[in-house]
C-alpha cells in the first residue's frame, strides 16, 4: 500500500497546526499591545512572514480569521442553543449570556480589535457579524411578540436590544471591577423594559 495517503493526512496536520499556531499568536500580539502586524505575529509564532502571508493572503484576512479563532474559542459556537430554547424569553436570556460569557473570556482582545475594525476592510467584516447578531434578535423577539408581548416585535426594540448586546456598550457596563457575565442580567432586563415585557 502506498504512504502517500499518510503523507498527505500529515502534511495537513502540520499546516493546520501551524495556522493555529499563527492565530494564537496573533492573539497573543493583540492582547500585549504591540502594535498588530504581519512582522509582528510571525515574530511571535516563530515562522516567517511569507509563512503568515501564506495560510492568511492579508493582515485584514489575518484579523478576520483570528476574530473566528476568538468565536470559536470563546463560545459562540453555541449559540444555536439558544434558539432551541422552548421557552422564548429563556431564548433571549440565554443569547444574552452567550454573547457576555464570549466578551468575557476575551476582552482585551476584542478592544484591541474593534480599534483595528476600522482601519480596514475588517470593518466591513465586523459589520456582518452584528447585522447576523441583529438578525438572531429579531427572530428571538419575533417569537417573544407571538408569545404575548407585541411591542417585542417593534423594530426599534431590535435595535435597542442590539446596542445593548453590542461590546461597546457591554464593555462600558461592566466597567473595570466588573465580569461581562455579571452584567448580563441588567442587558436582559433593560431589553425586557424597552419591550415592555414582564415574567
Amino acid at each position: 500500500m502506498s504512504p502517500r495517503p499518510y503523507r498527505m493526512t500529515r502534511r495537513q496536520d502540520l499546516m493546520d497546526s501551524t495556522r493555529i499556531r499563527i492565530l494564537t499568536s496573533a492573539l497573543a500580539v493583540l492582547v500585549s499591545g504591540e502594535r498588530f502586524s504581519i512582522d509582528a505575529v510571525a515574530r511571535e509564532a516563530k515562522v516567517t512572514r511569507v509563512t503568515v502571508y501564506d495560510r492568511f493572503g492579508t493582515r485584514e484576512a489575518l484579523v478576520e480569521s483570528t476574530f473566528d479563532h476568538l468565536a470559536e474559542t470563546g463560545g459562540l459556537t453555541s449559540l444555536p442553543r439558544a434558539f432551541t430554547q422552548p421557552d422564548p424569553l429563556d431564548a433571549l436570556n440565554e443569547f444574552v449570556m452567550i454573547f457576555c460569557g464570549f466578551y468575557s473570556i476575551h476582552r482585551v482582545a476584542l478592544r484591541r480589535l474593534h480599534a483595528l475594525g476600522v482601519l480596514g476592510r475588517a470593518a466591513e467584516e465586523h459589520s456582518d457579524r452584528n447585522i447576523r447578531r441583529l438578525r438572531g434578535l429579531e427572530v428571538l423577539l419575533g417569537r417573544i411578540a407571538d408569545a404575548g408581548f407585541p411591542r417585542a416585535c417593534d423594530p426599534e426594540v431590535a435595535r435597542v436590544a442590539y446596542a445593548l448586546t453590542s461590546f461597546a456598550f457591554v464593555d462600558e457596563l461592566t466597567g473595570l471591577e466588573r465580569d461581562p457575565v455579571a452584567v448580563a442580567p441588567t442587558v436582559v432586563a433593560l431589553i425586557h423594559h424597552a419591550a415592555h415585557m414582564q415574567r
